[in-house]
């Protein structure tokens, strides 16, 4: 604790109030929002169809947001720190089988953290697409990437220093070589180039993951057969 907090004051039971308060009118704003893009997508998030959405005044929201782009903003900040929370989460506990459908298996070595981190950015995307495509760009609505650096950021700086750690000498390159596989997947299966099931995009990830750890990391082992991604065919350009 440093001494600024140290020497602030306790805040009154008032003031708790309404703070919890703000924290869950700022909530419902921004879960109304996903709420409308699912439905019609993110060029419909309004502030007035927010209004509607949540029955108060139209003025209601711009109390705690300056306006749409500012909740698109929050939205995507948000988004970032959630998949990078999963992917270090992901990476840090094994679990008892294999990851998202893969065969990245249950593993301590740090090879394996790699993949784990991997295939959960993969799960990420496909368990909240609406969150994932405003994230990217990819929902007709754009939030400039400099606005969120910082977050964008420490989900690569996640993946760059796993990959690090597991002996990699070049790990920002192979950084951009995994997340353009993993990104390009998801970007072909919203707008329909690709017709698989989420097993068939964690094999196809788990042969760039193959290829890449094993040309790159010293003794890096090839996990066990994977799912025949072969159910859905891309379809040609």
């Amino acid at each position: 604790m440093t001494r600024d907090e140290q020497d602030r004051p306790e805040p009154t039971p008032a003031q708790r109030r309404r703070n919890r308060e703000r924290a869950e009118a700022r909530a419902l704003i921004l879960s109304s929002a996903r709420d409308v893009a699912r439905r019609d997508g993110w060029d419909a998030v309004t502030m007035r169809r927010l209004a509607d959405e949540i029955e108060y005044s139209a003025n209601f929201a711009y109390r705690y947001f300056t306006g749409r782009d500012d909740i698109l903003l929050a939205l995507v900040r948000e988004g970032f720190a959630r998949l990078r929370d999963s992917m270090e989460s992901a990476a840090t506990h094994a679990g008892p089988g294999p990851v998202g459908g893969s065969a990245a298996g249950a593993s301590g070595t740090a090879a394996a953290a790699v993949r784990r981190a991997a295939h959960a950015y993969l799960d990420f995307a496909m368990a909240e697409p609406d969150l994932y495509q405003l994230m990217y760009g990819l929902g007709g609505v754009r939030v400039p990437a400099t606005d969120a650096w910082d977050e964008g950021q420490a989900v690569g700086d996640l993946l760059t220093g796993l990959l690090a750690t597991a002996g990699d000498a070049q790990p920002e390159r192979h950084v951009l070589q995994l997340w353009a596989t993993a990104h390009g997947l998801i970007a072909l299966l919203v707008v329909g180039r690709v017709v698989v099931d989420a097993d068939g995009l964690h094999a196809l990830l788990e042969d760039a993951l193959t290829d890449c750890l094993t040309r790159v990391l010293p003794g890096a082992e090839t996990p066990g057969k994977i799912p025949d991604p072969t159910q859905g065919t891309p379809q040609s350009p």
